[in-house]
């Protein structure tokens, strides 16, 4: 019989999952993998040359590529704030040693899904693009036509593109130069699509931080070619690439519903719940279902070491841990039905003005309490309640001390702002 949980219990597995108990699961590298990691080797391109001297694969770096690649995808829209989704999970680690494990090819960043850029193990990017590429780019061409792209400038600038790029790294004004140089008459709205396209369909992807002199201060990484940089790709397909796809997720995620799952990937839901049953055939994942909810809106997959992990948790035991998250953390994005970390109701405060951008969030015991970000000139850590909730001012200075060590800086001031 599947085991039921509470929403309690849902919550704690999720955050077991997710690398947030109080415990700080985070040290994912010593989980069992769901697989066995074909380690990247990108050593022969040319780029690592040019890149930090930090792309050595240290013990950090091993840290830094087990947390991506437990948790399979993190959002990665916003540079700075996807390598705290890293930091928090994996404690004593900084942002060089993210950028190192950039440097090292063992990470990529590129758009596995959704049309949404996320961090991914370098390794795995090509065969999960294949499986959920047919929904993603069957709208590119409608997308152009209203951007006015011909699919002849289209043709060209791939061809342009994957010629510059060629044993080389390029950011993507370079890219965009390298049109200009090549006679295409290209207008800046289309840069964005371009690039996406490129990654997309696997033929580039954002690989090394390079850190020239008279560049911008945190510089985000460069563009390569996908088939250059990433020198062992896994090679799955078919029910095998889709048994994996769900027992990965359901493993970063801790306890999901088939909706979830399809929700993420944008998959179909049928193939979302084969994909589910091949991995539960398997023993990757487990059935379970939400107490208090019938049918099937009540089932559940877990990860059976997250189930294991609450057994022997004390409910209510991570009830006075705070965190402070990073902007689109998997916290909340990795799920559709998000009601025991997040209040719905919320919703507008975390997303001002519903543009799509979602603001980084304080969690109390697992739940999101709050948002806040830093002043850029006061560096002063401003902190919003959602409605009919306290924040902890104390509590939150002592939570924002690993945040300021991830990224070198003097432990930050916190200063509660109005609703």
């Amino acid at each position: 019989m599947a085991l039921t949980l509470t929403d309690d219990a849902l919550l704690r597995a999720r955050m077991y999952a997710l690398g947030l108990d109080s415990a700080n699961a985070a040290d994912l590298e010593a989980r069992p993998a769901a697989q066995a990691a074909h380690p990247a080797d990108s050593a022969a391109h040319p780029a690592v040359a040019a890149a930090s001297s930090a792309a050595g694969a240290t013990a950090a770096t091993g840290r830094v590529r087990a947390v991506v690649s437990h948790l399979f995808a993190l959002q990665g829209q916003d540079w700075r704030s996807s390598r705290w989704a890293v930091g928090v999970r994996a404690s004593g680690t900084t942002s060089a040693d993210v950028v190192a494990a950039m440097n090292a090819g063992a990470i990529v960043r590129s758009w596995p899904m959704r049309g949404t850029v996320h961090l991914v193990p370098a390794e795995d990017i090509g065969w999960m693009q294949r499986l959920t590429n047919p929904r993603v780019v069957a709208g590119a061409a409608k997308r152009r036509a209203f951007l006015g792209m011909s699919d002849a400038v289209l043709d060209r600038a791939t061809e342009v593109s994957l010629a510059a790029l060629a044993g080389t790294s390029l950011n993507r004004t370079e890219l965009a130069q390298a049109w200009t140089d090549a006679g295409i008459d290209w207008q800046p709205s289309w840069r964005y699509h371009l690039i996406w396209w490129l990654c997309q369909n696997g033929l580039t992807t954002f690989g090394p931080v390079r850190q020239d002199a008279g560049t911008q201060a945190d510089p985000e990484p460069r563009l390569v070619l996908a088939d250059e940089w990433i020198r062992r790709p896994r090679d799955l397909a078919g029910d095998e690439a889709l048994a994996e796809f769900a027992a990965r997720y359901v493993r970063g995620r801790g306890a999901v519903s088939r909706k979830d799952l399809a929700s993420w990937a944008m998959l179909p839901a049928a193939s979302a719940a084969h994909g589910l049953a091949l991995a539960a055939e398997q023993g990757a994942i487990v059935e379970a279902r939400r107490d208090g909810v019938t049918g099937a809106a009540g089932a559940l997959w877990a990860a059976p070491e997250a189930l294991g992990a609450v057994e022997t948790q004390s409910p209510g035991a991570d009830h006075d841990h705070w965190q402070l998250l990073p902007a689109f953390d998997e916290h909340i994005l990795g799920f559709s039905e998000r009601s025991p970390q997040f209040d719905a109701r919320h919703l507008g405060h975390l997303i001002p003005g519903k543009n799509g951008m979602f603001l980084a969030t304080i969690v109390h015991g697992g739940r999101a309490v709050g948002t806040w970000r830093r002043d850029p000139k006061t560096r002063v850590i401003a902190c919003t309640p959602f409605d009919g909730e306290r924040l902890d001012v104390g509590a939150l200075g002592s939570a924002s001390r690993p945040w300021a060590a991830f990224y070198g800086e003097a432990e930050p001031e916190i200063a509660l702002a109005p609703r």
